[in-house]
């Protein structure tokens, strides 16, 4: 480990462990990159993302405060209406008599359940095309798995109601990164879609994709600072799509060929103090 890699994790270090810590050098420090040693990138992206609170004395009440909540989540959105486990501490009332599957009305319970489907078949086709190869996206973690997941109890699992939904096609509703090229019709739901919902994930070695939310995490407007991520990537490569046809153009925006991602970094650091 060299000497500047020992001095990046003792500066994260100092900031975390003062009683409250100071955000925007947490942030200033994150956007270069966190390292991994000993779970800072891990506890940096908690605080972050407002997971945690800035005060340490509270961390541990409300980590399972936060647990807790996101049990609760499950219990009441991921369960179908009008099933119960008593033995799990799982209690809902049996909705059928006055609410079913076919209820048109827009407050039935099942027409939300129906559309929460279609989302979490999006987010279970994502995670599938995510890093296949890296058994940690094909397996059950510790929170919750078994409520969700167990094909022994008696719930409805996540993946029966993914295997059960048909999920509709989805476009790119608004386009703010101006990359539609007008000359061969490419436009930005062709890769953009998957660039902006994936957050990159796709796109780069998961090394490098860790490395880009160390930067996005890290700037209070995050996603904001996505767009123009997306936009610095274009901007390097503009030369190749003014010189390439559809087919190459296309072949080019979904196999992207900079792997530098602290070259694309910065353009978009450029772009973002450029406003």
């Amino acid at each position: 480990m060299s000497s500047l890699h020992k001095s990046r994790i003792a500066d994260f270090q100092d900031v975390l462990k003062e009683p409250s810590i100071a955000l925007e050098k947490l942030r200033e420090l994150s956007f270069s990159g966190i390292p991994c040693e000993g779970g800072l990138r891990c506890l940096c992206w908690k605080i972050l993302l407002n997971y945690l609170p800035l005060e340490r004395a509270s961390w541990t009440s409300v980590l399972a405060k936060q647990r807790e909540l996101y049990a609760q989540f499950l219990r009441e959105m991921i369960i179908q209406p009008g099933i119960a486990k008593a033995n799990m501490g799982v209690s809902r009332e049996d909705v059928t008599f006055e609410d079913h599957p076919l209820n048109p009305n827009p407050d039935s319970r099942w027409n939300t359940y129906f559309k929460d489907n279609e989302v979490l078949l999006q987010i279970d086709k994502d995670v599938r095309r995510l890093c296949p190869d890296i058994s940690f996206f094909q397996r059950a973690t510790e929170y919750p798995c078994l409520l969700i997941l167990d094909p022994q109890n008696e719930f409805e699992t996540l993946r029966k109601r993914v295997e059960q939904t048909t999920l509709k096609s989805q476009t790119v509703a608004r386009n703010r990164s101006g990359v539609t090229n007008q000359e061969q019709n490419i436009k930005p739901q062709f890769f953009a879609f998957r660039w902006l919902t994936l957050l990159l994930s796709q796109e780069f070695l998961l090394p490098d994709v860790i490395r880009i939310w160390d930067s996005l995490f890290a700037d209070d407007n995050r996603f904001d600072f996505l767009l123009l991520v997306c936009c610095a990537m274009l901007m390097l490569i503009r030369e190749q799509l003014m010189e390439g046809d559809f087919t190459v153009n296309m072949r080019l925006l979904q196999d992207y060929p900079i792997t530098d991602v602290c070259r694309i970094l910065q353009k978009a650091k450029e772009l973002q103090d450029s406003k």
